[in-house]
Order: C-alpha cells, then structure tokens, then sequence
C-alpha cells in the first residue's frame, strides 16, 4: 500500500472514531523539547515530582517507543456552552472536569483505532497515550500541524480553540507528515492579562502560581494567602485564561455526549460540597476528573473559597 494512500486511511479511522482532528510528525526529538529542563530546572513545575521523571523519553520518544517512526496525534473537542455562574455561593469547576473522565474515553477510541490500523498492516505495532506517558503532547500536536502552543501554554487549534483533549498514538510506520502552523496569537495579551495570579508570560507558565495547579495538585498543605485571595470561587482548575482567549470566542460544542455536564457540576453549591465525606466525595465524582485532587484537597479548596466570601448560612 502507497504510504499516502495508508496515511489517509489512518486518519479517516481516527475520525470516524469521533476524534476531532488528526496529524501525523515523524518520530525523534522535538524542537522545543529541551525548554522542559529550562523549565523543571527553574522549579516552575512545583510540587509536580513525577514530571522529572523519565526525562530521557519525554525529551525523545524513541526512547519511550523503540522502532518508532511515526507519531499521530488526536484532538477530542470538550467544549460546552454552558457559563460558570458569578454567584458568590456557587464554585467553580474547570468545564474539562464537568462530565466524565477523558483519559477513560480517549484510550479506548485509540485501542480500536490501533486495532484498526493492523488490519490495515499486520506489521504494526504502536503504543498509545493520553497524558500519563512521558510524553510532551502539546509539543507533538504543534508539529504534527493541529493547532498553535499560545500564549497561555495551551494548544490552540483554528477550529475548535484551545478546549481540546490530546492523545496519541506512536507506531513503528512511516507515514505522511503533516506541517506545522503558524502562530495566530499575534500581539494579543489577552491570557496573560487576564490571569489573576500572573501564573503566565508569553509562553510561558509559573505552575506554582497557577489556580489550575493549586487546587489540583498541590495536595495536603494550606493554598498560599498570596494566591487564595485570587481564587474567584475556583475549586477545581481554572478555565480563566481560556474563556477569556479570542480564538475560543466561537467554539463548538462537543460532540461526545459523556463530556457534558454532571447537572450538579456545572454551578455547585459551596455549603453542600463542604458537607462531602469521603464517600459522598467518592460517590459524586468518581468517574469524574474532580476525583484526582482527594476528597481532603478538594474540601481545602471549597473552605479556602467560602473563606475569602463568607456565606450565609441561616
């Protein structure tokens, strides 16, 4: 089979498997990949250990993937339209953790994907991810010509924004390369401006001072005063410098059913998380990304919150 005609089927399969853009970037070190020592260097990963892991794969995928030749990257819209409520007694959940759990989701497209490339080629073999592998995807979905890294670190696609999941799939088959983007951000400050904690310079992220890492994981210790004053009822990430970029002005929304809202995710009330025991914490958002922070981490976050506002409770 002609290496154009494989390419093409490739990809058809991912779409037809509800993914929403699909590129492909030949396998090997990345351009960029060396600012993630500058960046773990500097501390600015915080309390993130893990990412100083395995440094040598995430630098080069070949070393995570022997034999690799080619690495396809997907990305699954997550928008919904709904708007995070300004009421003082509501909290406030990043819109990626408002329905299920995507790492779930994305995985199993990309095993019936895999399966459906060897029926393409009996000799390929690959190994997927979705944002537990030492594996740098924002980077790979630039080269692989899906959108953008803007200004706020995100991948921002033409298309559907930066409310995009990613995930992959490296194989040991050359294929047909796509092409990097160009950078639309332009002079726009808009993220950088608008983050409340100046977590961000252009292309550039502090995570230590990021609401997103704060009340996700920076586990088991007080949020800095410097940083709980700012958090504007933000229990769980933060989609602020996201809702705030032009380029998500006219997103979509998704198409998959299991990422719209849990009814009672979209505007929580504080005084009833704050009664949450381990259980009920488990019962309401086990299959949800919420579930990562611990119930004891996402209590600090809504007592911190109802701290800085105090509610009535009459």
């Amino acid at each position: 089979m002609h290496i154009t005609e494989k390419t093409d089927r490739i990809k058809k399969i991912l779409l037809d498997t509800g993914f929403d853009k699909a590129g492909i970037a030949a396998a090997g070190q990345l351009p960029k990949a060396e600012y993630l020592k500058t960046w773990l260097a500097k501390g600015r990963h915080g309390e993130m250990h893990w990412m100083e892991n395995y440094l040598d794969k995430r630098l080069d995928i070949c070393k995570l993937f022997p034999g690799a030749r080619s690495v396809i990257i997907i990305a699954h819209n997550y928008f919904t339209p709904h708007p995070h409520s300004t009421d003082q007694t509501i909290g406030k959940i990043s819109r990626y953790a408002w329905g299920r759990d995507y790492h779930g989701i994305i995985k199993k497209k990309l095993k019936n994907a895999l399966r459906q490339f060897r029926e393409i080629d009996p000799r390929m073999e690959g190994r997927i991810f979705t944002d537990t592998a030492p594996v740098q995807e924002k980077l790979w979905a630039v080269q692989a010509g899906l959108g953008w890294q803007g200004k706020h670190t995100n991948l921002i696609t033409k298309e559907f924004g930066s409310w995009v999941f990613l995930g992959g799939i490296v194989i040991n088959q050359e294929l047909q390369y796509d092409t990097p983007v160009q950078d639309y951000c332009g002079n726009c400050t808009a993220c950088i401006d608008a983050c409340p904690t100046a977590a961000l310079k252009p292309y550039q992220l502090d995570a230590r001072r990021c609401l997103s890492y704060l009340t996700i994981e920076y586990w088991n210790k007080p949020i800095p005063t410097e940083f709980s004053h700012k958090m504007n009822n933000w229990i769980f990430g933060c989609d602020i410098c996201q809702d705030i970029c032009p380029w998500n002005g006219n997103a979509k929304p998704t198409a998959e059913s299991r990422y719209h809202p849990a009814i009672e995710n979209i505007a929580p009330d504080l005084k009833s998380l704050v009664a949450l025991d381990e259980d009920s914490f488990k019962k309401r958002f086990k299959k949800s990304p919420v579930y990562r922070a611990k119930d004891s981490n996402f209590l600090r976050n809504v007592k911190t919150v109802m701290q800085n506002e105090p509610i009535e409770t009459g």
